[in-house]
This record gives structure tokens, C-alpha cells and sequence, in this order.
């Protein structure tokens, strides 16, 4: 049987922060050396990587595991050694065509760089398994997870029982990081599912049903004013069922596509994301309508374009609270500056935050799935920003944005403590709908 191929790519550009890359690749050496496993696994390891040593050496090694250890900065790319000392970043969508090439013999790409989930998303398309880091982490964190990584690989566990026991190493040594890595996984296309979940209003769709979920007792788009799920409602009725719903759906698969259908409100939209996360393997398309065009299905595997949004309002000072207004569909801004001023339930938000496109809110902002999908991940890193920015324990969600970009951001904002999503009430404003901690 051939050895599996591990090749480790390093780069560190001279104007770029150093890194202890050498330690890293050296442990990673020292773990199989441990195992003694020479005769069924080897390590190739090049550093000073740029572009062209990258392309050439995945052509002449033709590796099962890839693994780079450098820096990474998001919608960037991952900086590489150039003809300067600054480096040269690599773009996405460049990684992700090399990969493509060799879909058929690399089984593992493990990105050991900061932000490095923008490139995890889309390489996922064409390898079966990998790694990025949804954010910065630090040096010592990093040489762990890779260490724990390969230990359990070399004592012969898959790669997903790999990842969670690196992440575990991480948690063992007392660094408050394990939350940084992330796993994407191909989805199979074999394995998809169609799920409907009524909420304004009940209708059938051209494609029948694996799960119907009828929460239209729950919501009433007609009655004055609108009515929508309680808390109390959302704790023991609704969230439970959309769990025991995806467990169900998910028995006995490793991978999984669902395709979401139904009239619902936008928070409602916003949980089933979060419910079906994007580190547990879940692919999710959701059927979007518009007025002006006919349905289209948003993939949250699409490959990110490159629309960002803008502050449009920022103020406010350290504290609990943020109110956090997400402007897509139209101008949201003077319905929640008017929350702002009189929050619900609350004697007052600490801080406030209006975000927009950059090419403005309407029709025109979101073309795509790719537009979506780039302003789900600006919007997850604005909000993890302002988080940190006013240490903030809770933050208050209100979306005026398609119901598909609700559900690919509850899909992927993680790890920020308790959120509250709101509701427009005609007559009363926005109002507090649900309280999740993710």
C-alpha cells in the first residue's frame, strides 16, 4: 500500500508578522517519528512558498494531505512569498482552481492561517475535507491543533474524529481558541433532502417534502397586530422540533444538503440557519423569492463575490448591548434608530450599528447567491468586530434583508454569546422575537 503524502507549505514574508513556522513543521515531523509510521506516511515540507513552487510542487508530489501554515486575510487571500519582501496574496478563487485539478488525489486541505474559512468554503467544492480558521489565532494554538491533527490521523482516525480531537488539544492546554478552527466538508450529492417549514402561510412546492414542518398556528401574518411566536413557544415547540427534525435528517449521513422552502418570518429564517451550522457539514439551499424575478435557489456553498457593506451609523459606548441594523432590502435606517431611542424591554443599547451595501440598499444590492454569501461573511466579521469593540455580552439583531441572507448568516455567526432577533410589528415597530446563544 503507498504512503499517504503529507506536503507542508510555509510562508512567511519579511514584512509580514513572524511566525513560528519552523516549530510547527518540526512538531508535525516529531509526532510521526513518535508513531513510527515512516513506512505509511511521509512528509514533504517546503518553505519560502510562492505561487509558482506552490503550483509546481502539488503537480510533482501529488499529496493526499495539504498543508499550509502562513498568514491568511479573509476575502484577501493567503499571502504568499513574492518578489518583495511584502509577499503576494493568492486569491480564492485561484486556490480553489488549483484544487480543482486535483480533486482526484487530494483528500485533506488543512489552511493553518488566520481567517483562512473564506478559502475553506469554496475549496470544499472539490476536496472532500477542510480546514480554515474563522479568525486570527495565535501561534501557539495553532502548532497545537496541527500536532493533535496529526496524532490522531497517524494512530489511524478519520479525518473529522482528527479535527475534533485537534481541537480538543487546544482546549487541553488552557487556550481560549478551539472555537477558531472549522471543518467544511464536501457535500454529497447524493444526500439531499427537502425541507418545508410553514410560517406566515401553509402552500405546496413542486418539490415534495422529506420533513413538513406547519408552524403556521404560531405566526399570523393577517391579525392586527401581527402575531408572532413567544419565547416560551420558541424554547419548547419550535426549536425542538426543527433539532429532533434535522437529527432525523442527518442519521447515518456525514454530509448533508437541505433544501429549504417556505413563507416565514425573517427570524424564524434566521434560527433554522443556526440550527443546520455550516462546521457540521450541512449544505443549505433556500428557495429566494423576488417581485421583479422569478425564485432562485441560494447555495450557502457559492463562491463569494466580491460586494461588502458599509457603516452607515455607529455610536454609542462600552456595554451589554448592541443594536446591530442590517440594511439590505431597503432603507431600514429610520425604523431602528426610532428602536434605538425607545429599545423595548431594555432601559437602554449600550451601543448601535447601521450597516448597508456599499452599492446601496434596494433591488440592486444582491444579484446572486455570491453576493449573498460575501455579505453574510462581512456582516459575521463586522458584528464579531463591534462585539469586541464594546464588549458587548448580547447583541440585537434586526434584519431588513431577504429571507435567504437571514438564514446564511444564522448558518454562520457563531460564538458571540446571546443574540436577540426582532420582528417589524405594523403599528408597534420592531419587537423582540428570539433569544438564541450561539
Amino acid at each position: 500500500m503507498p504512503k499517504k503524502r503529507i506536503l507542508i507549505l510555509a510562508a512567511n514574508p519579511k514584512a509580514s508578522p513572524y511566525l513560528d513556522l519552523p516549530s510547527e513543521v518540526e512538531k508535525i515531523k516529531e509526532a510521526l517519528e513518535r508513531a513510527h509510521l515512516d513506512d505509511k506516511f511521509e512528509i514533504i515540507d517546503r518553505a519560502c512558498v510562492t505561487p509558482e513552487k506552490l503550483s509546481w510542487t502539488v503537480l510533482k508530489v501529488k499529496p493526499d494531505i495539504v498543508h499550509f501554515c502562513g498568514h491568511g486575510y479573509g476575502d484577501e487571500g493567503l499571502l504568499l512569498e513574492g518578489a518583495t519582501d511584502q509577499g503576494q496574496l493568492v486569491s480564492t478563487k485561484a486556490l480553489s482552481g488549483l484544487f480543482e485539478l486535483f480533486a482526484d488525489k487530494v483528500e485533506c486541505v488543512l489552511l493553518n492561517a488566520c481567517y483562512a474559512e473564506v478559502q475553506a468554503d469554496v475549496i470544499k467544492q472539490h476536496i472532500k475535507y477542510v480546514v480554515g480558521m474563522s479568525e486570527a489565532i495565535g501561534d501557539k494554538a495553532a502548532i497545537k491543533f496541527s500536532v493533535g491533527f496529526y496524532d490522531a490521523l497517524y494512530d489511524g482516525q478519520d479525518y473529522e474524529f482528527a479535527f475534533k480531537y485537534a481541537c480538543n488539544r487546544i482546549c487541553l492546554d488552557g487556550i481560549d481558541q478551539a472555537h477558531i478552527p472549522v471543518l467544511k466538508k464536501k457535500p454529497n450529492g447524493n444526500d439531499i433532502v427537502n425541507l418545508w417549514v410553514h410560517g406566515w402561510v401553509k402552500q405546496n412546492y413542486d418539490n415534495p417534502p422529506t420533513v413538513e414542518l406547519d408552524w403556521t398556528d404560531y405566526f399570523d401574518i393577517d391579525s392586527q397586530p401581527r402575531c408572532i411566536a413567544s419565547q416560551d413557544t420558541w424554547d419548547n415547540v419550535l426549536k425542538p422540533s426543527l433539532i429532533k427534525t434535522r437529527n432525523e435528517l442527518t442519521e447515518g449521513r456525514s454530509a448533508l444538503t437541505v433544501n429549504i422552502q417556505g413563507r416565514l418570518p425573517l427570524s424564524a429564517a434566521f434560527v433554522i440557519g443556526s440550527t443546520f451550522p455550516d462546521t457540521r457539514g450541512y449544505n443549505l439551499q433556500v428557495e429566494q423569492r423576488s417581485q421583479s424575478k422569478n425564485s432562485a435557489w441560494w447555495r450557502s456553498d457559492a463562491s463569494p463575490s466580491d460586494v461588502k457593506f458599509k457603516v452607515i451609523k455607529e455610536e454609542g459606548e462600552v456595554g451589554e448591548h448592541l443594536l446591530f441594523g442590517i440594511g439590505i432590502t431597503g432603507d431600514g435606517l429610520r425604523d431602528i434608530q426610532k428602536l434605538h431611542k425607545s429599545p423595548v424591554g431594555l432601559d437602554k443599547f449600550d451601543s448601535f450599528v447601521y450597516i448597508e451595501p456599499e452599492n446601496g440598499a434596494g433591488e440592486q444590492a444582491i444579484s446572486s447567491d455570491g453576493d449573498a454569501l460575501a455579505l453574510v461573511l462581512h456582516a459575521k466579521e463586522l458584528i464579531r468586530q463591534y462585539r469586541q469593540k464594546y464588549d458587548v455580552g448580547c447583541i440585537h439583531l434586526v434584519l431588513f434583508a431577504p429571507l435567504g441572507f437571514c438564514l446564511l448568516l444564522g448558518q454562520r455567526l457563531r460564538v458571540i454569546g446571546e443574540v436577540v432577533t426582532y420582528e417589524f410589528i405594523p403599528g408597534k415597530n420592531y419587537q423582540p422575537s428570539v433569544k438564541l446563544c450561539i
